[in-house]
């Protein structure tokens, strides 16, 4: 049972990480749903809530529609396969299945001709698919970069033969009418696959995701210099709060999120160049010296004085986006800092 719940915990977390990729495109809205379905499988099948259910073939049904998923996820990887087929072939499965499992019996060693038509449909077609996901995952790992991304893939392709085995085994067993006999080990067999293959799917998420979340912190960082940049010139928003909001779930429009916030600031520190003054300040460091520029620039705009032509320019940056959000991570943590100190009344009877 802990094993299970190890799982479970491990399907849910995967299930819920991966959410934001139902925004990016078929492929991996295909690859979140078979995980999602993998994990209400499990979760149905775990003996606690089995026991509160009983409803054994539960369980199977979400497996067989975690299985269309993933092969619908093998055709779009590979632009083979008939989709319309293989909604049809899932549908017949499914309504077979539901129509033999009403008043099914639990595995017994003298299965019922109707119980027997039951796994053998059951494991034929996840057996099916299972082959199909595991020449997926091993030929690409050929063409993988050697290391995490190798590995990530070979384990899920592991984790998908195994399981496939596991299919193969079950109507074996059924053959020879001794399926209770064997099913508590072949469980635990069938939760050390599908451990192996969420393993590699963390595995080869975990680069996409660390990226993600530097995004995420970027822009995190540059929120006090974007605010001022909108407060002070609000035509240089490229969308609205509304739309960013619903932009702020994808995995790949972080991204792309992060490069408009750059071109936000800079937009709004190219109009606010004219209030720049000539000389700073020599004794800051370079993103401290442009900070206090700037709460000065702002301050001038603000108390309504004329732009004026200025020689003033801002620090040149490298050409790179990385370049750029380091720097202006810099600068909007100093003009934090600045910003804060020039709200800051000066106490009274202090020296003059």
């Amino acid at each position: 049972m802990i094993l299970s719940a190890v799982l479970l915990t491990l399907l849910w977390g995967m299930a819920i990480a991966r959410f934001p990729t139902l925004f990016r495109d078929d492929r991996q809205r295909a690859l979140w749903a078979s995980v999602a379905a993998v994990a209400v499988a499990k979760t149905f099948s775990f003996p606690p809530v089995l026991a509160e259910t009983g409803a054994p073939a539960v369980p199977h049904l979400f497996g067989v529609l975690a299985a269309f998923f993933l092969l619908r996820f093998v055709t779009l990887a590979t632009g083979r396969g008939d989709k319309r087929r293989q909604a049809a072939l899932v549908g017949a499965v499914l309504v077979t299945l539901a129509v033999l499992a009403a008043g099914d019996t639990p595995p017994a060693p003298r299965i019922p001709t109707r119980d027997v038509a039951y796994w053998v449909i059951l494991e034929t077609y996840l057996g099916y698919i299972l082959i199909s996901a595991t020449a997926l995952f091993w030929s690409t790992s050929r063409q993988a970069t050697p290391g995490l991304p190798r590995l990530a893939l070979r384990l899920m392709a592991a984790g998908t033969a195994v399981i496939t085995v596991f299919a193969v085994f079950r109507i074996a067993a059924l053959v020879v009418h001794d399926l209770r006999a064997v099913e508590p080990a072949a469980e635990r067999v069938q939760t050390v696959a599908v451990l192996l293959t969420v393993t590699g799917g963390m595995i080869a998420a975990s680069p996409r995701a660390r990226s993600a979340v530097t995004a995420y912190r970027s822009l995190i960082v540059l929120r006090p210099l974007w605010k001022a940049m909108r407060d002070a010139f609000p035509e240089v928003i490229l969308f609205t709060p509304r739309r960013a909001m619903v932009e702020l779930a994808g995995v790949d429009d972080v991204h792309l999120r992060l490069y408009r916030r750059v071109i936000e600031i800079r937009d709004g520190m190219l109009a606010l160049r004219p209030y720049l003054a000539p000389d700073g300040d020599p004794a800051a460091d370079r993103a401290t010296a442009e900070a206090h520029q700037l709460v000065r620039a702002l301050q001038r705009r603000n108390a309504g004085e004329l732009a004026e032509a200025s020689a003033a320019e801002w620090a040149p940056v490298g050409p790179t986006l990385a370049e750029e959000v380091a720097w202006l991570s810099r600068v909007s943590r100093a003009y934090r800092r600045a910003g804060r100190s020039a709200r800051t009344p000066t106490p009274s009877g202090s020296a003059r």
